[in-house]
């Protein structure tokens, strides 16, 4: 018989899988489009820093070229960007970054929404995944402000961050940004936006869950990663809780796609590669 924890865990290695097989999908893609297009070669379009030193050109220029490929060549970028699996540990850190962030009002919204989607909101949670939309809607409701360059072009580029009044879940929507919606872009954006962002191997956050737990409030972020520290799934702190079976000050978590506000944080980790990342990010310094 199946129980709650059953589902959840079937649904997580199903997000987890994914995003894994599209990842490596938006990378052939960009393979073809190198050697069609660009006459790259095989070898050298397999090449990562390659590929994406001629995307970035491409986007520098405004090469009509790369509008074939936007979405991928953003999403890819965004992946690799800041080689940020070397860099654990950066952000504001000046203790005034989104210091007007109201975490009652995000909980309060986490309460509300996190079963019942709010409908003034697209739901993408039949095509790639609701996670990153929820907590952006999270965000949001917590007062944090839309970055917007008025520019319903560039609404794939991580530099923009909204979710404009009638927005749909269609792809060729421009009123909602690929950062409010794809954990990737997302990642892209706020590492620049927050507080302070940290990234841990699963061994790490493990062994330091108590620690870990007392630097985190109801309403930041978290996002698990591959061992590569790209994100797949998106989720924000709804709470703690103490776990009778490991003795550790737990991580409880809100997310859409397993829609649950009592994620446990440490029993996750331990479920998956001992390698795998943890992103923690701090929207505001303290309470």
């Amino acid at each position: 018989m199946f129980n709650d924890k059953t589902i959840v865990n079937d649904a997580g290695r199903r997000i987890h899988d994914e995003v894994f097989i599209e990842s490596i999908d938006r990378r052939e893609r960009i393979r073809r489009f190198l050697t069609a297009k660009l006459g790259i070669d095989d070898v050298s379009a397999r090449d990562e820093q390659l590929a994406a030193d001629m995307l970035e050109q491409l986007l520098r220029e405004d090469n009509p070229l790369v509008n074939e490929i936007l979405g991928d060549a953003v999403i890819f970028l965004s992946e690799l960007e800041d080689d940020d699996a070397y860099i654990p540990v950066f952000g504001n850190r000046s203790g005034r970054a989104n210091s007007f962030y109201d975490r009652s009002k995000a909980k309060a919204y986490i309460d509300a929404y996190w079963k019942n989607y709010n409908p003034a909101y697209p739901s993408f949670s039949h095509g790639g995944g609701d996670c990153t939309n929820f907590i952006s809607q999270v965000l949001y409701a917590g007062g944090l402000p839309w970055a917007d360059d008025n520019n319903p072009a560039n609404h794939k580029k991580s530099v923009n961050w909204y979710c404009k009044p009638g927005a749909t879940n269609k792809d060729s929507e421009k009123r909602i940004t690929f950062s409010w919606k794809i954990a990737a872009v997302f990642k892209a954006h706020w590492i620049k936006r927050v507080e302070l962002h940290k990234m841990y191997s699963y061994t790490e956050a493990i062994r330091n869950m108590n620690e870990l737990s007392g630097e985190v409030f109801l309403g930041d972020v978290v996002q698990f990663c591959y061992s590569s520290g790209v994100p797949y799934h998106t989720l924000a702190v709804t709470g703690f809780n103490r776990d009778p079976e490991y003795h550790v000050r737990d991580i409880v978590l809100t997310s859409h796609d397993i829609d649950s506000n009592t994620r446990s944080l440490y029993r996750t980790m331990l479920e998956y590669p001992a390698d795998y990342k943890l992103r923690v990010y701090n929207i505001k310094k303290g309470r």
